[in-house]
C-alpha cells in the first residue's frame, strides 16, 4: 500500500513539474515574443520620429519666413517704409500659417496593442509618451490657434483686399484706409508674436524631445 502511494505521489509530482515546465516554456516563450514586438514598435516609431524632426525643421523655416512677412507688413502699416502697393500685396499673398501635427500611427498602434506597458525598459516608455502625449498635444492646440487665428485674419481684414489678391486692382481709398488702420496692425501684431514666441518655442521644444526620445530608442535597439 506504501508503495503504491509512494508511486502514485511520485507520478504526481511528475506531472505537476512537467505542466510547471511546460507553462514556464509556454511563459517565456509568450515573453520572446512580446519583446520582439516592443522591439518592432520601437523601430516603427523611431523611423517615424525621424521623418517628424525633417517635417519640423521644414515647418521651421517657413515660420521663420512668415514672421520676416509680417515684420514687413507692419512696417508698411507703421509708416516705416514708403507704401507700394505691389510690394504689399505680394507679401499678403504670401502670408499664411505653416503647422506642424506629428505623425502617430506607429505610437498609436503600440499604446492599443499595451504593448508599450510591456517595456522591460521604463526610461523608454517614459520619454516616448512624454513626446506624443504632452508635446505633441501641447503643439496641436497651438497650432490650431495659430490656424484659427489667420484664419479669421483673413476673414475679417483682407476680405476688403480681395479684388488686388486674386490680381485684379491695386489699393483704392477704402482698402488703403483699412491696410493702415491700428486694428490690421493690433491682428498683425498678434499674429507675428504668436508665431515668433509662443508658436516657435513649441516647435523647438518639441524637437529638443523628439531628438531626446530618438536617440534613447536608437541606443536601445543597437545596445
Amino acid at each position: 500500500m506504501k508503495n503504491i502511494l509512494a508511486r502514485g505521489g511520485i507520478e504526481f509530482l511528475a506531472v505537476l513539474f512537467g505542466i510547471t515546465i511546460s507553462l514556464w516554456v509556454e511563459d517565456s516563450r509568450q515573453n520572446s515574443d512580446m519583446q520582439k514586438k516592443i522591439i518592432d514598435d520601437y523601430k516603427n516609431i523611431q523611423e517615424e520620429i525621424e521623418l517628424d524632426i525633417e517635417n519640423i525643421d521644414r515647418i521651421a523655416d517657413l515660420v521663420k519666413k512668415q514672421i520676416i512677412i509680417l515684420e514687413e507688413l507692419i512696417d508698411y502699416n507703421r509708416g516705416e517704409r514708403e507704401f507700394n502697393g505691389d510690394s504689399i500685396i505680394a507679401r499678403i499673398n504670401k502670408v499664411t500659417s505653416p503647422t506642424f501635427f506629428g505623425t502617430q500611427t506607429a505610437y498609436n498602434a503600440s499604446v492599443s496593442s499595451g504593448r508599450l506597458n510591456f517595456s522591460s525598459d521604463l526610461k523608454i516608455s517614459k520619454e516616448i509618451a512624454l513626446l506624443y502625449e504632452h508635446f505633441y498635444k501641447r503643439l496641436d492646440v497651438n497650432s490650431l490657434i495659430y490656424d484659427k487665428r489667420m484664419h479669421d485674419f483673413r476673414s475679417d481684414h483682407f476680405f476688403q483686399f480681395s479684388r488686388f489678391v486674386s490680381g485684379k486692382d491695386a489699393f483704392d481709398p477704402i482698402t488703403k484706409s483699412v491696410f493702415l488702420s491700428l486694428n490690421t496692425r493690433n491682428a498683425l501684431y498678434w499674429i507675428l508674436n504668436f508665431a515668433d514666441y509662443n508658436y516657435t518655442s513649441r516647435l523647438n521644444e518639441t524637437k529638443e524631445q523628439m531628438l531626446k526620445a530618438n536617440k534613447i530608442i536608437i541606443n536601445y535597439l543597437s545596445g
